[in-house]
């Protein structure tokens, strides 16, 4: 894995450093997860139930359809087919009308669109809704028609069906191309069920919720110019690192006696040493406590009577700050410990090298003892 633009982006990824901080993160998987499974039910619930289209029932009957013979034309089996029956027949005086007329005895009244808000009751029924509703089918069998009929009303679709299944009884009387049109059988109407797909939109959610996840937690990654251990700080800044400061009390003295004996090193013996917080550029105080953490850390006999640590905010946040830098020895540069502050790091760096000011030494400040211990595979304490 490479990143892949200029700077701290063209350093290879320490893989052991980012899967134990995904670890840390490994929750915002999961629960990315049951949120994106939640949001999808949520949705799906919205657009299928709540503001899904209105309940409707449905009310069927099978005819059988017995066709008339005759020596010179035969019958006219091809001709009455589903496409006829339901654009063509329905719609004819000689069907529809025996409806309206049979709904009427039933109580309903059928009138026109326009008609339809000066006739407003309980009964009333407007043409193109009896029309739209009636469906004429014929499945396989040019012998057998299914009638099918749908509305919002439960009890509507009853009368519309059984008003139909007589004037098809009928038709069937007075056409000459049939002998009869005889009921099967009718099931009264029923509520018409959605196939419900909840649960597919849940496991859905969840799925896009966890490749989101795992995606940006990536993406993140890719882009955080945050160090995390003394290795990566080193190579990046091609600078020594003096040791660690951590966030809390590290029980352990091997980081102690590490960062002391760097210290000895390369910095004891200067006289004026400025140590400089690489995010100290809108607060000069974090220079200043991270100043006084490493004099606890080294000691008083280090830092009182020999080389002297002088706190200081980022140069360019204070003009005089530059003038100050070339009477020292050098500038202890502190990096915090996960921030995104490795480009200002750089910068800050680059600076002093114009100033022609020493960086003696890098130390990793704030850092996390739990993660440290993972990395560097210390016993818990």
């Amino acid at each position: 894995m490479e990143r892949s633009s200029k700077g701290h982006m063209e350093e290879a990824v320490n893989l052991r450093s980012f899967y134990l901080r995904l670890l840390e993160k490994i929750w915002i998987i999961p629960l990315s997860a049951v949120i994106g499974a939640a949001l999808c039910a949520c949705i799906y619930t919205l657009v299928n139930v709540t503001f899904g289209p209105a309940k409707t029932y449905s009310a069927n009957a099978k005819l059988y359809i017995s066709f008339a013979f005759d020596e010179n034309k035969g019958t006219l089996v091809d001709y009455y087919n589903a496409y006829t029956w339901n654009n063509q027949l329905k719609t004819t005086d000689q069907v529809l009308q025996p409806v309206i007329d049979n709904l009427a005895e039933a109580g309903y009244v059928v009138v026109a669109e326009d008609d339809l808000e000066s006739a407003a009751g309980q009964n009333v029924i407007s043409r193109d809704e009896l029309v739209s509703s009636i469906d004429l089918d014929i499945p396989s069998d040019v012998r057998i028609m299914v009638v099918t009929v749908t509305n919002r009303q439960k009890e509507v679709s009853d009368a519309i069906l059984k008003a139909t299944v007589s004037s098809l009884e009928n038709y069937g009387e007075i056409n000459e191309a049939f002998d009869s049109i005889q009921l099967l059988g009718s099931d009264e109407a029923r509520l018409d069920k959605f196939t419900d797909r909840s649960v597919v939109a849940t496991i859905f959610g969840a799925v896009i919720g966890l490749f989101t996840a795992i995606f940006a937690l990536m993406l993140l990654d890719a882009v955080d110019d945050a160090v995390y251990v003394p290795e990566d700080c080193e190579k990046r800044y091609k600078l020594p690192v003096l040791g660690v400061l951590f966030d809390g009390e590290f029980k352990d003295s091997f980081f102690k006696n590490e960062l002391v004996a760097a210290y000895d090193k390369i910095v004891n013996g200067a006289d004026e040493v400025v140590v400089i917080s690489a995010d100290s550029i809108e607060n000069d105080e974090i220079s200043a406590k991270d100043t006084e953490k490493l004099i606890k850390i080294l000691g008083s006999d280090r830092t009182s009577g020999g080389t002297k640590l002088i706190p200081m905010a980022v140069p360019g946040s204070v003009l005089d700050n530059y003038r100050k830098i070339g009477t020292c020895a050098g500038v202890i540069l502190c990096v915090p410990y996960g921030k995104r502050n490795g480009a200002m790091a750089e910068h800050i760096i680059a600076q002093l090298k114009k100033h022609e000011c020493p960086v003696l030494g890098l130390v990793l400040v704030r850092a996390s003892g739990k993660f440290m211990r993972r990395y560097y595979g210390f016993k818990n304490k």
